[in-house]
């Protein structure tokens, strides 16, 4: 495990910070970016304690809502009756998170979202928008999965460009959200302890201890 946890300090290569990207190398700076948080998918499930019976069905199957656009492309890959998760983290691929198949379900947008949500252990929520929905913010997603969610031990993940909208969705409730340092090249994220203790989530030490992890 403390290999593992070395691991989640790599340094994202941002490529897009050279003067005149190219497609190619944008596309590769996303892989990489997505391929690591798919790879938390696993270490979340591991370093964090769920209520034995959070919703009906959970001992079935380990649920990953996607809400926005869906980033993750080969790094979250059906697989068999499931999905298997590829990421360079964890080395070969993983298709169970607590002994459990993984499960996705993504929703489009936030209209989706709240006609057909059905419980999950993480709700990811995506800085993007998927294609063709207009008039939806990061923000809104936000909004939408805390009320919706809220009182059912769903652990909330989002992301942002910059440390300060960062901070700012997880201080609104999104348990965990992820930003990227430029000028230290590498993937963090604010934690909000509290919403998850309020949301009978026990977040271990080992994972708030990362020195990419700013606890709020």
């Amino acid at each position: 495990m403390r290999r593992i946890l070395s691991s989640l300090c790599l340094v994202l290569c941002f490529t897009a910070l050279t003067p005149s990207p190219t497609v190619d190398a944008q596309q590769a700076v996303r892989n990489l970016e997505f391929d690591m948080k798919a790879g938390y998918f696993v270490y979340f499930g591991g370093l964090i304690k769920w209520p034995d019976r959070p919703f009906p069905g959970a001992a079935n199957a380990f649920v990953i809502g996607v809400l926005g656009d869906n980033p993750f492309g080969p790094s979250l890959r059906p697989s068999g009756n499931g999905f298997a998760v590829h990421s360079s983290l964890i080395g070969k691929p993983v298709s169970t998170i607590q002994n459990k198949p993984i499960k996705v379900v993504h929703y489009k947008s936030v209209a989706e979202f709240e006609k057909n949500y059905s419980p999950c252990h993480i709700l990811f929520i995506s800085r993007s928008s998927e294609a063709g929905v207009s008039r939806e913010t990061v923000q809104d997603r936000a909004n939408s999965a805390i009320q919706k969610t809220k009182g059912q031990s769903v652990l909330l993940v989002g992301e942002a460009d910059g440390k300060s909208e960062s901070e700012t969705l997880a201080n609104s409730g999104v348990m965990i959200c992820y930003w990227n340092d430029l000028q230290a090249f590498r993937l963090k994220m604010f934690i909000n302890k509290t919403v998850a203790q309020n949301e009978r989530l026990n977040i271990s030490s080992r994972l708030l201890g990362l020195k990419l992890v700013t606890v709020l």
